[in-house]
């Protein structure tokens, strides 16, 4: 490569503009096991009436940065952080900067991961091999579109699903720690038929041989009403502790973790079940 060349190639990434509504400069509760800075990025295909982000779910002038410049905001972080998390909106709307961003954190050590609902597959492909971490949201049962474009606030879950099972198919076979989540919506998609066929799809796909390996796991979130963007949502209540362990046993998957403010941001759901019993026994 000519300097010519090189000095083009590094024009084009520094002068990039790139899409950013906010930063969170550290938490503990966004890349499983390591301090984060997390970058949220505008826009998504989705209206999910329970999204907490929904003030970005639309791309603003306001949100348009240069990557220059917006790289001097994470080189101060470097020393309070171990990994550095894009979320949203949808991440893969914006390819080229997860690529960039990537790439800036491999030369600087740091861990690397963005979440997504899955509904870009062949973006999510493209990024295999430059990321350490992909969180990727499953809404609802796999068998029920209706169920589906509910939840995710747009009539499409049928094509949504489709793309859901190419990008976690992708994943699965990848050299990518998966980390799979869905948000526990009590009455809505916290059956004990709508858990059994999300475990059995996700098996089908690849991840029970991940997650023996440790490098999957699958998540039960708890609803938060009143951070919810529709009325209809903040009126419903949260997910007792019961009904998410119940709802985890009934994934029938390796793995399974538990989000609840009041538990922690991860807790094993063998840990919880062990807890328990240790109750029981001391009654």
């Amino acid at each position: 490569m000519s300097f010519k060349d090189f000095e083009l190639k590094i024009n084009s990434v520094f002068l990039m503009r790139i899409m950013v509504a906010g930063v969170a400069e550290l938490s503990f509760m966004d890349y499983p096991g390591s301090p984060a800075l997390v970058i949220f990025v505008p826009g998504c295909p989705f209206q999910c009436p329970m999204c907490q982000n929904w003030r970005i779910l639309e791309a603003k002038p306001e949100h348009e940065k240069e990557f220059d410049e917006f790289l001097s905001k994470i080189r101060v972080a470097l020393g309070a952080v171990d990994a550095v998390k894009v979320s949203g909106g949808e991440p893969t709307l914006y390819p080229e900067f997860l690529l960039k961003l990537s790439e800036f954190c491999r030369d600087h050590g740091l861990l690397f991961g963005f979440d997504t609902n899955g509904y870009f597959p062949d973006v999510v492909k493209r990024l295999l091999g430059q990321v350490d971490l992909v969180s990727v949201d499953v809404k609802a049962a796999f068998n029920d579109p209706a169920l589906y474009s509910r939840v995710i606030g747009v009539e499409m879950g049928e094509e949504a699903i489709s793309r859901l099972r190419e990008t976690l198919k992708a994943l699965f076979s990848g050299n990518v720690y998966v980390d799979v989540r869905t948000t526990l919506i009590p009455t809505v998609n916290d059956k004990e038929e709508h858990m059994k066929n999300i475990g059995e799809n996700l098996a089908r796909l690849g991840y029970v041989g991940k997650a023996l390996k440790e490098e999957a796991s699958y998540t039960l979130q708890e609803l938060e009403p009143n951070l919810a963007w529709k009325d209809e949502v903040r009126r419903m209540r949260r997910p007792t502790l019961e009904e998410m362990v119940k709802a985890g046993e009934s994934v029938g998957l390796p793995r399974v973790y538990i989000r609840k403010a009041n538990v922690g941001f991860m807790v094993r759901l063998d840990d919880l079940k062990r807890q328990e019993v240790r109750k029981l026994d001391l009654i």
